[in-house]
């Protein structure tokens, strides 16, 4: 096997690959469907494959993962997570994987990482209860499908008035909460703004990437020192993910524009500039002050050539959405 990346993490490949029990689809993106086993360990692995739309890269997304876990590591302290990496194996190298998918699925570049562990049945239950059309609670409740919970934190957007009839389609697979949600559920939206601020400092000053299409969701913690609790998700904390379309971001005027539109490109983890309600410009302004600290911290006072970055890079935030082009270049 001589194309797999020799840092891979062995035992992982060979359990993974060892075993022979069919694999379960967890969830599926623009660069490619995710599976593991149906049964959750400890150490569960996720394992993506590149059949995906075309122009997404799962070899960028492996080698970008890689980097944010290896300055991740050089830290003291985190309040968010990052799947461990476990290994990328190239398209040849999968027929000894390939027998644990359904039958017509071809090999496919792979990408071995830990998995992230599914919000518990209580939690499935209080998001159905409150947010699903009544007349799909019984069907959403028995689809096994629905017990790969993770919800995605929207705190840049609100939801707009509707009815239940409008609902054809509900799933707890990658749940949005919207802000207003998060308040009805009484979550803390400013430990959660202030967690998504220091995350994206850390991957614009330390990784020097500009997380481009990066991924937020709320999901049970591995490490206690990460976990924070509320009585509507338990014990929880925020994970980063999916880092396909992140590139690296120059340290300067380029690079700054280049973050700026990342970030009004991205889904709506991050709280807006320009909102008209007094909560939401609170908000924002918890998120700015928080970012700004965290990426001072970052950058360390003796580099003064990186220090202004930060500030010049909310001023083009704050200044309105770029020209977004594509979501992934």
């Amino acid at each position: 096997m001589k194309h797999i990346i020799v840092t891979m993490n062995n035992a992982v490949y060979f359990e993974t690959t060892r075993v022979t029990s069919a694999l379960h689809r967890i969830g599926a993106g623009f660069c490619g469907t995710v599976w593991s086993d149906i049964d959750i360990m400890p150490e569960s692995v996720a394992i993506k494959r590149e059949d995906g739309g075309q122009g997404r890269s799962l070899q960028n997304d492996s080698a970008i993962h890689q980097q944010l876990l290896k300055v991740y590591g050089s830290k003291s302290t985190h309040l968010f997570a990052i799947p461990l990496w476990h290994g990328y194996i190239f398209t040849d190298d999968t027929k000894e994987l390939i027998h644990r998918f359904p039958q017509g699925y071809k090999p496919c570049n792979i990408l071995l990482t830990e998995r992230i562990p599914p919000l518990s049945e209580i939690v499935r239950r209080l998001l159905i209860d409150k947010y699903c059309p009544p007349a799909l609670v019984s069907s959403i409740a028995a689809d096994p499908n629905n017990h790969d919970c993770l919800v995605r934190p929207y705190l840049g957007k609100r939801r707009r008035h509707y009815t239940y009839s409008t609902f054809r389609v509900f799933s707890l697979r990658n749940f949005p909460l919207h802000l207003d949600q998060m308040q009805d559920l009484g979550l803390d939206i400013y430990e959660y703004a202030f967690r998504m601020a220091k995350a994206l400092a850390f991957m614009h000053w330390s990784a020097q990437v500009d997380a481009n299409d990066v991924e937020f969701v709320l999901a049970p913690a591995k490490d206690p020192a990460l976990s924070m609790y509320s009585p509507a998700l338990g014990d929880h904390c925020l994970w980063i993910l999916d880092f396909d379309c992140c590139r690296p971001m120059a340290m300067d005027n380029v690079g700054l524009e280049q973050a700026a539109r990342a970030f009004w490109r991205n889904d709506p983890f991050y709280p807006r500039p320009g909102k008209e309600s007094e909560k939401d410009i609170r908000l924002w302004t918890h998120f700015k002050h928080s970012y700004l600290e965290a990426s001072s911290n970052f950058i360390g006072p003796e580099d003064t050539r990186r220090q202004c970055l930060p500030d010049h890079l909310i001023n083009i935030i704050e200044a309105g959405p770029l020209n977004s082009g594509h979501r992934c270049t």
